[in-house]
C-alpha cells in the first residue's frame, strides 16, 4: 500500500515538473519573440521619422538623386507596414493548442518578426546615410 501511494507521488511530481518546463518553454519562446518586437518597434519609430523628413526633403526639392530618395521613402513605407500586418496577424492565444503547436507557432512568429526587424534595419540603415547628407 504504501508503495503504491509512493508510487502516485513520483509520478504526479513528475507530471507536474513536466507541465511546468513545457509551460516555461511557452513562456521563454514568447519572450523571444517580444523581445525582438521592442527591438523591431523602435526601429520603426525611426523608420516613421525619417521618412516623414525624407518626404519633405523631396517635396522642397533639397535631394538631388529623387530616385535614390524615393526608393528608399518606399523601402521605409513596406517596412513599416510588414511590421503592422506582423502585429495585426500575432496572436498569443494559444487556447486549445498543444505544446507543439505552440511550440512551432512562436517559432515562426520569431522568424517573422526577425524578418521584420531585418527589413526595419536596412531601410533605416540606407535612409540614415541619405539623411546624413543632408544634415545641416
Amino acid at each position: 500500500m504504501k508503495i503504491k501511494i509512493l508510487a502516485l507521488l513520483a509520478t504526479s511530481v513528475i507530471i507536474f515538473n513536466a507541465c511546468t518546463d513545457t509551460k516555461k518553454k511557452e513562456k521563454d519562446a514568447l519572450n523571444e519573440v517580444i523581445k525582438i518586437h521592442d527591438e523591431a518597434m523602435a526601429k520603426d519609430e525611426e523608420a516613421v521619422k525619417n521618412k516623414m523628413l525624407l518626404d519633405s526633403l523631396l517635396k522642397d526639392k533639397v535631394i538631388t538623386d529623387t530616385v535614390q530618395g524615393r526608393a528608399t521613402v518606399k523601402a521605409l513605407t513596406e517596412a513599416d507596414q510588414g511590421m503592422e500586418s506582423w502585429m495585426h496577424q500575432f496572436n498569443a492565444d494559444y487556447t486549445g493548442k498543444s505544446h507543439e503547436e505552440i511550440m512551432k507557432y512562436l517559432d515562426d512568429q520569431k522568424k517573422q518578426v526577425n524578418q521584420m526587424n531585418q527589413r526595419l534595419t536596412e531601410a533605416v540603415n540606407q535612409s540614415n546615410q541619405i539623411l546624413a547628407t543632408y544634415k545641416k
